[in-house]
C-alpha cells in the first residue's frame, strides 16, 4: 500500500506526508496535523528550517508526488491513450459519446460526472475529476484489465487544485466556455485560465471555433490544433442542421468530403458534442463510414435529455442543465419541436455562482408555458433566498414556487396534459440532495416513479 499522502486527515502511523500546493491551498500549513496523526516523514519544498530529520526537502513537492505515484504504479500511462474534455457545458455528453463509440473498436473507459465506467461496471466518484492519487489508482486498474484508452472530464476546479499535475494527455477537447463556477475562481479570467491549463499539457487540441473565447484559448495551446464548428474555415465544418423530436441530421465536411449524418442525439448543441467525438475517433485511425454507422446506434446519455416512459401521453425529460447556456439550449430546442405546452421544474444550487440565478429565471419563464421554482442542492443557503434571486428579474407571471422538490415534481406531473413536455432540470440522475453539510438520499427519477406508483394504486 502506498504510504505517501498529501491529505493530513488521511495520515496514519508510519505514513509520509507530502506538502503539495495549489493557488488557494498550501499543505505545508497542515504539517502539525500530519505529525499528530503519526507520520514518520514530511516532504517539503519551503524553507521552514526544521530541526529534526523527519523533514525531506525537494525542489517541487507537486513534481515529486507525481513521480512517486508514477513509479509506484509502474508508469501506467505508457500503455494508455488519454483523452481530456473540458468546457462549461457538454463535457459529460461528449466524453460518454466518445467512450460509447470507441468501445465498438477497442477497450475504452470513461471517468467523470457519471463515475468511473469500465464496460458495465460503474465506480461512483466524489468529484468529476478525482485527486491525483485516485487517478493513478484508476490508471493502474485500466492497465491490469487491458484497457486501451480513458476518456475523462477535466473540470476547471481540478486544474485549479493540480489534480492533473504533470499528466500528459494525448488529446484535449474544448466544448465551450461560459460564465460559471465564479464562486470558486473569483473572476472569469481565472476560470478561463484554469480551463486553458489542460491544453498546455496535451499533444493534440480539438477546439470549438464557434466559441467566443476560441482565439484566447488557441494562443495558449500547443501548435497541433483541429477545429470544428459552423465556419467553412474549420477542419470539421458542419451545416444544414435539422432538428426533430426523435433525431438530428446534418452535413459534415472533412478534407473536401461531405458526409450525411443522422444522429439519435437531440438538439443542435449535441451536434457540437458529436463532431468533437467524430474527430477523436478519426485520431484513433477509425474511418468515417464506420463511425457514421455506429452513430445511429448511440443511446441518449443518462441524465441528459433522458425521456422517462411510464406509458403517459406526454413527455417527461430529465436533464442536468444547471448553467445559463445549457438551460437556454434545452428550452430553445423543445420550443422548436413541441406539440403542447412546456412545463419546467427548476432550481439553482446554493454556494454556487449567484449571478446566473436571475438569468436562468428569465430563460425558463420566457420559454416555458408554466414554471415551478424549487430547491436544488441548497447546501447551507436558504432555499427561499435562492428562489428569490431566480425570480428577481422575471417579468412573466407564469410561475409558482414550491420549495419542496418532491412536491414540485408531483405538482408538475399533475398539470401535464396530452402532448405536453415536462422538463425537470438541474439534477439529472443525481441520487442525492446537498442540504447544509449533508448529502441526503434523493432522486428525481425515484420521485417520478413514486408518483406513477401512487397513481396506479388510486385507479
Amino acid at each position: 500500500m502506498l504510504k505517501f499522502k498529501n491529505n493530513s486527515k488521511h495520515i496514519k502511523k508510519g505514513d509520509i506526508f507530502i506538502c503539495t500546493h495549489d493557488i488557494y491551498d498550501d499543505r505545508h500549513k497542515y504539517i502539525s496535523d500530519a505529525i499528530k496523526n503519526g507520520c514518520k516523514a514530511i516532504i517539503i519544498d519551503k524553507d521552514i528550517k526544521p530541526n529534526n530529520k523527519m523533514f525531506i526537502k525537494v525542489q517541487n513537492t507537486n513534481d515529486t508526488y507525481y513521480q512517486i505515484l508514477n513509479n509506484y504504479y509502474n508508469y501506467p500511462l505508457d500503455n494508455l491513450k488519454l483523452v481530456g474534455i473540458t468546457g462549461t457545458d457538454g463535457k459529460t455528453t461528449t466524453a460518454m459519446i466518445i467512450n460509447d463509440l470507441l468501445n465498438n473498436y477497442i477497450n475504452s473507459s470513461y471517468l467523470g460526472t457519471n463515475g468511473f465506467v469500465l464496460k458495465e461496471k460503474v465506480i461512483k466518484t466524489k468529484n468529476t475529476t478525482p485527486s491525483l492519487d485516485t487517478l493513478f489508482k484508476y490508471f493502474n486498474i485500466l492497465n491490469k484489465n487491458n484497457y486501451n484508452s480513458l476518456i475523462m472530464e477535466v473540470s476547471s476546479e481540478a486544474m485549479l487544485h493540480n489534480r492533473c499535475h504533470n499528466i500528459n494527455f494525448d488529446i484535449a477537447i474544448l466544448t465551450n466556455i461560459n460564465k460559471d463556477h465564479l464562486n470558486i475562481h473569483k473572476t472569469f479570467k481565472n476560470y478561463l485560465d484554469s480551463k486553458t491549463k489542460l491544453f498546455k499539457q496535451t499533444k493534440l487540441c480539438i477546439l470549438n471555433k464557434d466559441d467566443k473565447h476560441f482565439n484566447y484559448i488557441k494562443k495558449r495551446c500547443n501548435k497541433n490544433i483541429i477545429t470544428y464548428g459552423t465556419s467553412k474555415k474549420c477542419n470539421y465544418y458542419f451545416y444544414n442542421i435539422n432538428e426533430y423530436s426523435d433525431k438530428t441530421t446534418f452535413n459534415l465536411k472533412v478534407n473536401n468530403k461531405i458526409y450525411n449524418i443522422t444522429s439519435p442525439l437531440l438538439g443542435k448543441f449535441n451536434v457540437y458534442n458529436l463532431v468533437a467525438a467524430i474527430i477523436t475517433l478519426n485520431c484513433f485511425n477509425i474511418d468515417m463510414p464506420s463511425i457514421i454507422d455506429n452513430i445511429k446506434k448511440l443511446k441518449q446519455v443518462p441524465g441528459r435529455l433522458q425521456k422517462i416512459d411510464f406509458k403517459q401521453n406526454y413527455d417527461i425529460i430529465l436533464d442536468y442543465a444547471h448553467t445559463t447556456n445549457a438551460t437556454y439550449e434545452v428550452l430553445n430546442f423543445f420550443n422548436k419541436v413541441k406539440k403542447g405546452n412546456i412545463i419546467t421544474v427548476v432550481g439553482c444550487a446554493g454556494k454556487r455562482y449567484k449571478d446566473k440565478r436571475s438569468e436562468i429565471g428569465k430563460i425558463v419563464t420566457n420559454y416555458s408555458n408554466k414554471v415551478i421554482f424549487t430547491m436544488d442542492d441548497p447546501r447551507n443557503e436558504n432555499v427561499e433566498s435562492i428562489i428569490s434571486d431566480m425570480t428577481s428579474k422575471v417579468k412573466n407571471n407564469n410561475y409558482e414556487i414550491i420549495e419542496d422538490r418532491t412536491k414540485a415534481i408531483f405538482k408538475a406531473l399533475s398539470l401535464a396534459k396530452e402532448n405536453d413536455t415536462l422538463l425537470i432540470l438541474g439534477k439529472g440522475l443525481d441520487n442525492y440532495m446537498a442540504i447544509d453539510d449533508k448529502y441526503i438520499k434523493y432522486s428525481d427519477l425515484n420521485v417520478i416513479k413514486s408518483y406513477f406508483k401512487k397513481l396506479s394504486k388510486e385507479k
